[in-house]
């Protein structure tokens, strides 16, 4: 009589040390992307939805801006750009070369929350039109990423920018030129922000300038890049 052979378990066979690592890191490696990809969502799409609905706000309160200051029969009574609070709507800002139809309002101040709505005033600065450098910082990427094509800005270049006090343009005589890195200055070079560029701060300014900040490269912060000009023309409300 043939006696049944008795089949036991098959054993999974070892991995070897170099396997498992293999493993683990590759298992690291799949979460890790995808965390990346969920910021990159999120820088794009998610934060984008919050600059957007901010830039609405904004646009409101500027447009009763104008509105209040039309019905103010009294101008000594109307307030002055100087009246407004970080966070605030101070104009809505052009730039041809980016498109026909591209317009941002402009917040007061640079901090990062004032940034995240659009781009903002350097609130030490001069006003728009006033003599003195009139500054603009904004994002090239996620908040909208108004500044996104920022390398594209070519001397001569006309900048608009219409505050309550009436619309002003500029243009530009420093600019990348389309060179990706035209024009990149360390974190630390606050004179282009100056009254006077390149000048001791205490120089007193003769002409009225503007001067536009972002970031370089435009998925990090390591530099910024920037653009300025001269004012060329101002229509008064």
């Amino acid at each position: 009589m043939h006696r049944k052979a008795r089949r036991g378990r098959r054993r999974a066979p070892k991995r070897s040390p170099v396997a498992v690592i293999a493993g683990v890191m590759g298992e690291l490696l799949l979460t890790a992307g995808a965390i990346v990809l969920l910021f990159v969502v999120y820088t794009l799409w998610g934060t984008g939805l919050q600059t957007a609905a901010a830039q609405d706000d904004l646009r409101e309160e500027f447009d009763l801006q104008i509105q209040s200051d039309d019905e103010d029969e009294s101008e000594d009574e109307s307030e002055e750009p100087g009246d407004l609070e970080l966070g605030d709507a101070y104009g809505i800002l052009r730039i041809p070369r980016f498109g026909e139809d591209w317009e941002w309002l402009v917040v007061e101040g640079v901090e990062d929350d004032d940034l995240r709505d659009g781009p903002g005033r350097y609130p030490d600065n001069a006003h728009a039109g006033e003599l003195g450098n009139f500054a603009i910082a904004g994002h090239r990427s996620g908040h909208g990423e108004p500044f996104a094509p920022f390398p594209e800005l070519h001397e001569g270049d006309i900048v608009e920018i219409e505050t309550r006090t009436g619309i002003y343009q500029y243009e530009l005589d420093s600019a990348p030129n389309g060179d990706p890195d035209g024009n990149r200055i360390e974190i630390s070079d606050s004179w282009v922000v100056d009254p006077v560029p390149g000048e001791p701060s205490s120089t007193e300014p003769e002409e009225a300038r503007l001067t536009l900040t972002t970031c370089w490269p435009r998925w990090g912060s390591s530099h910024r890049m920037y653009a300025s000009g001269v004012l060329v023309s101002e229509e008064e409300r």
